[in-house]
């Protein structure tokens, strides 16, 4: 099989074998395979990387070996590998798990390949109908699922997301059905465009905040990270008594005027991952609905690539003027 593996110069294609199947787990033909800016970080020398395994978290695909009754059908993979047995994956909270090792393209064989093995209890059913780019979409779905409910919306609340890359716009999504008005600061044009296709107010550098400076809102999702200034932003903008949400990886620490947040007490919340949810895993509903919203997901999936073109990709992932939102590897070609 083909894949693409970590170098010590960056990324090489090549062709290896497949190893045996582990017990519990199933193997899986890779339909697609997004990049994650945690992927970049990884290139640009920012996270170690491990020489030699396939990159790839954000996958789905369909089932080739493993337990009777998995064959033949499609899947998105969640990557994160937890241990079942302590005190956080008792709880419900397997995303604080770190006895479980690497996950799928975190250190361990990931998604940039054309055969991948994953554990069985990691396979959320893709709905009938839902193509394989916006299946593989699932991963940062889910970060946005749990991350929207840390924040405690009702149908009264306003939301602002800071940051119109994959997971804002999820979060802006997932939001969108559980507040009575979302806005989401979207830098550029081709974020602005999916913005609208799903469906939310549209704010451009300068804008104010849509409710104005008596109705600041409740929440604040922020989702830029790096080394951006959007946690102070929050807490400057965020009503008194508001939330703030961080989805954002931040690079490096950044200033908060902690005055401010405790004379309006703002309440900040990180979000890491996903887990158990009330009813289900958080990545299952993640899952659950690309079904329902396929038509906005769609908008996110701006570029294809096949494995052979891997530099090219991450090249369009890494530049903004390229147009690009979500950049998916199809390793095995358009389905």
């Amino acid at each position: 099989m083909r894949r693409v593996v970590w170098t010590s110069d960056g990324l090489e294609l090549v062709d290896t074998e497949p190893g045996p199947l582990a017990p519990g787990w199933a193997r899986l033909r890779v339909e697609a395979c997004g990049i994650c800016g945690s992927d970049l970080h990884f290139l640009h020398g920012d996270l170690p990387r491990r020489l030699g395994t396939s990159p790839g978290h954000e996958l789905a695909g369909t089932v080739l070996d493993g337990p009777v009754g998995l064959a033949d059908v499609r899947y998105a993979v969640s990557p994160n590998l937890a241990c079942g047995v302590c005190e956080f994956c008792r709880s419900g909270r397997s995303n604080l798990c770190n006895q479980g090792g690497p996950g799928l393209g975190l250190g361990r064989d990931g998604g940039l390949a054309e055969i991948v093995d994953a554990p069985v209890a990691n396979l959320g059913p893709i709905p009938d109908g839902v193509d394989a780019v916006t299946a593989s979409i699932t991963e940062p779905l889910a970060v946005a699922v749990r991350g929207v409910g840390l924040a405690g919306l009702g149908p009264d609340s306003t939301v602002l997301v800071l940051g119109a890359g994959t997971i804002g716009l999820c979060a802006a999504l997932v939001a969108r059905d559980r507040a009575s008005t979302v806005a989401i600061a979207a830098r550029h044009p081709h974020q602005r465009a999916a913005a609208e296709a799903v469906g939310v107010t549209v704010l451009t550098e300068g804008d104010a905040v849509p409710w104005g400076k008596e109705h600041r809102p409740d929440v604040v999702i922020e989702s830029v990270g790096g080394v951006a200034d959007t946690l102070r932003d929050a807490v400057r903008v965020a009503r008194r008594g508001g939330r703030i949400v961080l989805l954002g990886t931040f690079s490096e620490p950044r200033p908060v005027d902690l005055q401010r947040l405790m004379m309006k007490e703002v309440s900040l919340h990180g979000s890491f991952c996903y887990g158990g949810g009330d009813r289900e895993p958080e990545f299952a509903t993640a899952a659950r609905l690309t079904g329902r919203w396929r038509a906005e997901l769609a908008a996110l999936g701006t570029h294809q690539f096949p494995l052979e073109e891997a530099a090219a990709a991450f090249a369009a992932a890494g530049d903004k003027s390229s147009g690009a939102i979500k950049v998916t590897f199809l390793p095995n070609g358009p389905a």
